[in-house]
């Protein structure tokens, strides 16, 4: 779905071995509006509504808030850190958005969650959020973004 944002990281290779990275702890840096400011595209997302998501490297927080504006082009969601004993090491992610009912005319396909994959760095914070790129998107009432790594869950309600 366009209208996901998912975190991308430098990729961090070593030259002989890989190690098993695990993350003790996911927290919430900041939460609210954001300005995506390095986007690269899209890529494949099943679990969302429009198959695909934002590629977002990088986002500024714009306001601290859970009240967020629905219009055209907003972006919200969250930073949050990955706390794990490799510093570096890549970690896949679960992102989850949990939203009222809403349906894209095009297809006549409807959701309440949108989801898909990402990858996270131990020592390291990213942004993982939401865009409303459609009118058909702009629906009032609870959402919550969910960022999950094996059982370690963080979310915040906006």
């Amino acid at each position: 779905m366009r209208a996901l944002a998912v975190l991308l990281v430098t990729f961090v290779t070593t030259a002989c071995h890989v190690q098993r990275a695990t993350v003790a702890d996911l927290q919430v840096v900041e939460f609210g509006t954001f300005q995506k400011t390095d986007e690269r595209g899209t890529l494949a997302a099943s679990g969302s509504i429009q198959g695909q998501a934002h590629a977002v490297a990088d986002a500024v927080l714009l306001e601290r808030t859970t009240d967020i504006h629905a219009t055209r082009g907003a972006s919200f969601g969250l930073r949050v850190s990955f706390v794990g004993e490799l510093s570096g090491a890549r970690v896949p992610i679960r992102a989850k958005c949990v939203h009222p009912k809403f349906t894209d005319p095009a297809t006549g396909r409807s959701s309440e969650v949108e989801e898909w994959p990402g990858v996270g760095v131990t020592g390291r914070s990213g942004y993982v959020g939401y865009t409303f790129d459609n009118d058909w998107e702009l629906v009032p009432g609870q959402w919550t973004i969910e960022i999950s790594v094996g059982d370690i869950e963080s979310r915040e309600d906006v």
